[in-house]
């Protein structure tokens, strides 16, 4: 099953390292969102240098997807760790490879980076193209290839997600909250408070940590 692309602005929260055997039993109190359970993935991230945007290519099951997820604004609230993040998510940002040179173009803009000054302009770029390109843009940007197995609970006015994830240096999991209201989502970072082991931070810091065995 692919997940398919959120649409409209989404506040999110979210932190790394151990769920509890009590914190994860509680989280599934909720219902499922939209049958999204244990559902596996993988994603490759394009890590810029300069900023937290977040561009990574996704696998499907009709093969791999160019996804901008554009982080508009990052928010920190008194008395919660972390950062509120607001993002912009839709189908319009996603693009199945090959792509033209325009989403190269963009994710190169998203990314804060130049592209390649030799760069020969193709018709079409493939998985490998697109990653390689990126790799010789000034600065350059790292790709990190990371798994998932992620389910989804809903609550009023959002959902919690709860995921297994692999980066090359490091097998971990993940909370996060969401909802396109940040009262939504503050609730429920009060609701669930500090949680030991649990370090805040989004995707792309999280492939900078841990790129590498």
């Amino acid at each position: 099953m692919d997940k398919p692309p959120e649409e409209g602005r989404i506040w999110e929260w979210r932190a790394f390292g151990s769920l509890t055997e009590e914190l994860v039993k509680s989280v599934n109190r909720y219902p499922i969102r939209s049958g999204l359970q244990n559902i596996a993935g993988e994603d490759i991230y394009f890590i810029s240098p300069t900023n937290d945007q977040n561009v990574k290519l996704r696998r499907s099951s009709t093969g791999w997807v160019l996804k901008f997820k554009i982080l508009l604004e990052s928010r920190p609230l008194e008395g919660i760790q972390g950062n509120f993040e607001l993002y912009d998510e839709s189908l319009r940002f996603t693009y199945l490879l090959p792509v033209g040179v325009q989403p190269l173009r963009d994710a190169a803009n998203l990314l804060s980076v130049t592209l390649p000054k030799d760069l020969q302009i193709k018709a079409v770029y493939d998985r490998e193209d697109f990653s390689a390109v990126l790799a010789r843009a000034n600065p350059a940007v790292v790709s990190v290839r990371v798994t998932k197995r992620r389910s989804q609970l809903a609550f009023d006015g959002g959902w919690i997600e709860l995921a297994d994830i692999s980066f090359p240096g490091r097998e971990t999991q993940s909370l996060s909250l969401h909802s396109p209201v940040l009262e939504e989502v503050t609730r429920m970072a009060e609701m669930i408070g500090a949680i030991p082991g649990l370090e805040p931070m989004n995707y792309v810091a999280a492939c900078r940590r841990w790129k590498r065995g």
